[in-house]
């Protein structure tokens, strides 16, 4: 892996990634890119930021990518926070970039302070155990291919030092100072009150995420191992299916579902543990997400979805 593409905000976090990768690029060997993505969120401010990204890119000889698109729009057209848009279209854009370029990876800055934050945000929506594990040092998607987080270690405040050592003049985001979205609120209300009983906290929820990533991990390979044996024809054997321990059936669920349906990404801790509940309990069925119904019969359970006819 020696082709990458920085995602590269103007950020301390972003800023500190790039310095970083290029001051190794000829160590390593690794050809770079730096990919902005200006989100059309707040006027000249987001204009100048591209600017920066781009001066600092070519200041240095390396190759640098710009993007942008109307995020407030894509809000509204599919219903989602404006956060959610800024990130699908920023991801979206990294994607593109890194496939035209045939490049290996995507580098990203999330840090600790930014591990942490997305811990307690998911322990509030009730994530299981999976969704504790958070963000990896590397992550394969098949929206978005190899994602790496060289940073995921640093603290923000170490980060910020090491641009000040380099004399490197970060651009600041006036909507990190705004507590409407979800994560804002978190980092600038929830984090310092927590940090009075305990002022490790974010080293104590990294720790967390490390743990339970290795134990996704193993739990992934364990139910690749027996998914044939309990996965037949397109559907769940329910009397294979009631030898498993508990962690496995719903893995196993999470996986039937992800194969069946293209993804697992609609469906959440309630949905799988409807499904179990079926399988446990021999009911006939449940309705899930986006117009699917897990249905058991004769011993068997597959996953349907209702297509409604015209007029």
């Amino acid at each position: 892996m020696n082709k990458i593409l920085i995602a590269v905000s103007g950020g301390a976090d972003s800023l500190a990634l790039a310095e970083l990768l290029i001051n190794s690029r000829r160590r390593f060997g690794l050809e770079l890119c730096i990919a902005h993505f200006e989100h059309g969120l707040r006027g000249q401010e987001s204009l100048d930021d591209a600017a920066f990204v781009r001066n600092f890119s070519e200041a240095r000889g390396i190759k640098f990518i710009g993007g942008s698109g109307d995020v407030r729009k894509f809000s509204a057209e599919n219903k989602i926070s404006v956060e959610t848009a800024a990130r699908t279209l920023r991801y979206e854009f990294l994607s593109d970039t890194r496939r035209a370029l045939n490049f290996d990876a995507i580098a990203l800055a999330h840090h600790a302070d930014d591990q942490a934050e997305t811990i307690l945000m998911r322990l509030l929506r009730g994530a299981t155990s999976t969704g504790l594990s958070a963000m990896k040092f590397r992550t394969f998607s098949e929206d978005y291919g190899l994602l790496i987080r060289p940073l995921l270690r640093f603290r923000k405040a170490a980060l910020e030092n090491f641009c000040r050592k380099k004399n490197l003049s970060p651009r600041l985001d006036s909507t990190n100072l705004e507590t409407e979205a979800t994560r804002n609120k978190i980092r600038l209300e929830l984090m310092p009150a927590l940090e009075k009983f305990n002022p490790a906290l974010v080293e104590t929820l990294c720790r967390l995420a490390e743990v339970t990533a290795e134990e996704t991990d193993f739990l992934d390979a364990q139910t690749e191992k027996i998914f044939p044996a309990v996965v037949k024809d397109n559907s769940i054997v329910r009397a294979d299916f009631l030898k498993l321990h508990p962690a496995l059936q719903r893995a196993v669920i999470k996986k039937f579902l992800a194969q069946v349906t293209g993804s697992a990404k609609d469906f959440g801790f309630v949905h799988f543990e409807g499904v179990r509940k079926v399988l446990l309990n021999n009911l006939s069925g449940v309705e899930l997400p986006k117009k699917f119904r897990a249905d058991l019969n004769r011993g068997r359970l597959i996953i349907t979805k209702k297509f409604l006819g015209k007029g």
